[in-house]
C-alpha cells in the first residue's frame, strides 16, 4: 500500500492490484475510444503525472462517454478505477490546466461509473477532455450535434460553477 496526500486528503493505493487491474484491460473497439487510445498519452503529461501517482494508466479508463461536435469529440467525463481507499467522507476536488478532476468513493448513484474491481476501490473522473478527429476515418455524423453541443456547453458552464 502507497499512501498519498493531496491537500489534507488522504488515499491508500494498492499499487500492485491496481497496476494488475490495468493489465488486464480490454481495448474498446468504438470510434471515441479508439480516437481518445490514439491522442491521450501525449494530451497533457501534467494529467498524465497526476494519474500516474495512482498507478493509474491513462490509456485504460472504465468509462469514456463522449459526443461529436465539430470535428472534435467532447468526452463528457474519463472515470478511472484505483484499487484502495479514500479516508476523507467528501469528494476530492482540483484541476490541472483547464481539466476538472474528482475522486469519490463510488458510493453515490451521480459518482458511479462500471469497472470490473473485486477490491476496495475508489474513483477518479476527470471532465473536460476535446480531442479532435484523428482517426482514418470519416467523422460519425450526429444529427443531434446542435442539441448536443448547447448540452456540453451547459454542462460545461455548471461544473465551473461549482469550483
Amino acid at each position: 500500500m502507497i499512501t498519498i496526500n493531496k491537500d489534507g486528503y488522504v488515499f491508500s493505493v494498492d499499487a500492485e492490484k491496481t497496476r494488475e487491474y490495468y493489465s488486464n484491460y480490454t481495448y474498446c473497439g468504438c470510434p471515441d475510444c479508439r480516437n481518445f487510445y490514439l491522442q491521450i498519452e501525449k494530451y497533457n503529461p501534467k494529467l498524465t503525472e497526476f494519474l500516474s501517482e495512482f498507478c493509474v494508466d491513462i490509456l485504460h479508463p472504465d468509462e469514456l462517454p463522449a459526443i461529436y461536435v465539430d470535428n472534435q469529440v467532447n468526452y463528457l467525463f474519463v472515470g478511472y478505477s484505483v484499487t484502495g481507499k479514500m479516508h476523507n467522507n467528501n469528494n476530492y476536488e482540483t484541476t490541472i490546466d483547464n481539466l476538472h478532476i474528482t475522486i469519490t468513493k463510488g458510493d453515490n448513484p451521480f459518482d458511479w461509473f462500471p469497472n470490473e474491481q473485486t477490491d476496495e476501490y475508489f474513483l477518479i473522473s476527470v471532465s473536460s477532455i476535446t480531442l479532435p478527429w484523428m482517426l482514418d476515418e470519416p467523422f460519425p455524423e450526429s444529427e443531434s450535434a446542435p442539441l448536443l453541443k448547447r448540452l456540453t456547453d451547459k454542462l460545461k458552464q455548471f461544473f465551473k460553477k461549482q469550483r
